[in-house]
């Protein structure tokens, strides 16, 4: 039972009490500004909010409104029973309501009906945030029939409270959810929207979203097939930030033809989007995104170019600001532009990798030897095989910028007890971070390969099962941090305090040794 005075109660939370029963005029709550319920019976949070439901659920009561705390504005509530739409006290009587977190409530279908008169007393949520309610199929009821398009005009027109303050969307895991809100471009305060395994969901609205939408995350939505269907979705947008991953059906980024990536773009990153065969549906389309900072893209088997970048009216290509440009497991991948190298020098992180048929890597039209006009890198993840052609010619010491370098290889490229590729060549003394990865029948590394790096302070060596000598005396004093893993015939060696490494290894504040 709960107190039945708490005048000066900011924050109620109360879960996992399905037998919790609330007398709504037996408590006081003034000061309340925040609820948080889950798994409680839905009279007790009516209760609290001392807004019972009416018999007539039309109409709710002046009484009722005036005993009302108005000071609410963040609601929590999990795990609801028989909560099918947001009851009238939600839309009618938290008018101060910012924040509403709504959480595995299995029977809401809806949030509310489309009524003119319920949505424009709707309250003015800033944040709205909906998980794990399989059975909603919309936000809002919306009628589909022709005759509505002269209200749903007006209600474009003049706007809606709720809509106009909402600057967070968030939905996540609603089985059933098959679209948002075709009004969505209305909501013209949005900054950031968030969709997270909603497999029914095949398409945004029509006409798009709202040109103040800055972040845009997608992830494992089964059925979507494209991002943006029409052009006027692309140039009236403001995105920054577009992230998309596990979304097993999507095949184009933009779907219309004459299409491009939003060109305020500062961030694009796709993940194992296994069907995407290209950014943009018109081959011959090129980018224009002159703010674009960084590009990642893994695991798209599909993939098989990128479309070229588009020089402005100065002839300065619209990619001069790309730091970062990661490609890994484009395994169809055939190539890449010249245009996304064409301001090298502002690149810091380079990664290419698990990208097979990727014949030749366009670092200046004369190949890797060139490389060295990278000299802003600081981050180098490199293939052998796919970086084979000109590996030797690669002058990676001219890299004075660069700080972390991962190198990987692959079963059948070095012959058992074949000397390590970067052997004998020169490592920046810049490196602090150095990454040897899946030399399956390398035996040995030479002392050579840290005899410059005096500042090194981290060394992995993972994947490399034949690998049995390691220079241990020969490994830098600065260095802090030493994992070795699935390299199984150094890991008694290493063991701390009875390895014949140990002696040596010592030193180092940080040695962890994984036979897995």
């Amino acid at each position: 039972m709960m107190p039945k005075d708490l005048p000066c109660l900011n924050n109620l939370e109360i879960a996992e009490c399905p037998q919790f029963l609330v007398e709504g005029s037996s408590i006081s709550l003034l000061s309340l500004t925040s609820i948080a319920m889950n798994d409680v019976p839905l009279t007790s949070l009516e209760a609290v909010l001392e807004m019972r439901s009416m018999v007539d659920d039309e109409v709710i009561s002046a009484n009722a409104k005036s005993k009302h705390p108005s000071s609410i504005t963040s609601l929590s509530i999990g795990m609801i029973k028989k909560l099918e739409l947001l009851p009238k006290w939600v839309t009618h009587g938290l008018m101060e309501l910012e924040a509403l977190n709504i959480t595995r409530c299995e029977e809401l279908k809806t949030l509310w009906k489309n009524e003119v008169r319920v949505q424009h007393s709707l309250p003015a949520f800033r944040c709205l945030e909906i998980e794990g309610c399989p059975q909603l199929v919309s936000l809002f009821e919306e009628d589909e029939d022709e005759k509505n398009e002269g209200q749903h005009q007006q209600q474009k027109e003049e706007g809606l409270s709720c809509k106009v303050r909402l600057k967070r969307l968030r939905i996540c895991n609603c089985e059933k959810l098959e679209k948002l809100p075709r009004l969505l471009h209305t909501f013209t305060f949005v900054r950031e929207l968030f969709v997270y395994n909603c497999p029914s969901l095949v398409s945004f609205p029509e006409a798009g979203f709202p040109c103040t939408l800055k972040r845009l995350e997608i992830s494992d939505c089964e059925a979507l097939q494209s991002l943006f269907g029409w052009i006027t979705q692309i140039n009236d947008n403001n995105l920054e930030v577009l992230d998309v991953a596990h979304c097993p059906s999507l095949t184009f980024l933009i779907s219309c033809r004459g299409g491009g990536l939003p060109p305020t773009l500062k961030e694009l990153r796709i993940w194992w989007c296994k069907k995407l065969e290209a950014l943009l549906v018109e081959e011959g389309m090129e980018i224009n995104c002159p703010s674009l900072e960084s590009v990642c893209i893994w695991g798209c088997e599909r993939l098989k170019y990128l479309q070229d970048a588009l020089p402005n009216h100065n002839n300065n290509n619209n990619l001069r600001h790309l730091k970062e440009l990661v490609l890994v497991a484009c395994m169809n991948l055939e190539y890449i532009p010249d245009g996304w190298f064409h301001s090298a020098t502002n690149l810091i992180v380079l990664d290419i990798r698990g990208c097979k048929k990727l014949n030749d890597l366009p670092v200046r039209p004369q190949g890797l030897q060139s490389i060295n006009y990278l000299t802003s890198l600081r981050g180098l993840c490199m293939n052998i095989a796919e970086w084979s052609n000109d590996f030797k010619k690669t002058d990676l010491h001219s890299l004075s910028s660069l700080k972390r370098l991962l190198i990987e290889a692959k079963e059948d490229e070095h012959p058992v007890g074949s000397d390590f590729a970067i052997d004998g060549m020169l490592l920046p003394t810049s490196l602090i971070n150095l990454r040897i990865w899946d030399f399956r029948n390398l035996e040995k590394l030479s002392s050579k390969l840290f005899q410059n790096l005096t500042s090194l302070e981290e060394l992995e060596i993972d994947g490399c099962p034949r690998l049995k000598s390691l220079p241990v005396q020969r490994l830098p004093p600065s260095l802090k941090e030493l994992w070795i893993q699935r390299c199984p015939r150094l890991t008694g060696k290493c063991e701390k305090g009875k390895g014949k490494y140990w002696p040596h290894l010592a030193y180092i504040p940080h040695v962890v040794v994984i036979d897995d």
